[in-house]
């Protein structure tokens, strides 16, 4: 993985707890990256038009507005932005079928390794 490729890049971080966004902002922060927070899905969508992420981690379970939704609102205008779900093992069979709306699936719990490759993967 080529540390350069992730400098000065802006990945959007939507969940609606705190601390995910925390850990993975805490992860990442050797990356050069600039991580952004939404903690909804209607949030997300106005981050994502002022800021213009390179990459989503998106959140699935979320209220009033879920990730799969809030995903689709933003690649009915913006198809190629990366955003990728973070989810429990448990709904990960549901999302198989949702795959059009999001480019991949990250587990929870998140660690650094499987978090790196997932965007490596993704925003290239």
């Amino acid at each position: 993985m080529d540390a350069q490729l992730l400098k000065g890049k802006k990945i959007l971080v939507v969940d609606d707890v705190k601390i995910n966004y925390i850990l993975i902002k805490g992860l990442l922060r050797d990356e050069g990256v600039d991580v952004l927070w939404a903690e909804d899905g209607f949030q997300a969508v106005n981050r994502y038009k002022t800021e213009h992420p390179d990459l989503i981690l998106m959140d699935y379970h979320m209220p009033g507005k879920n990730g799969y939704e809030t995903a689709e609102e933003i690649k009915r205008e913006h198809k190629s932005t990366p955003i990728i779900c973070q989810t429990t093992d448990s709904v990960a069979p549901v999302l198989a079928d949702k795959k059009k709306v999001f480019d991949d699936i990250l587990i929870k719990p998140i660690n650094k390794n499987n978090l790196l490759k997932k965007i490596y993967e993704n925003i290239a």
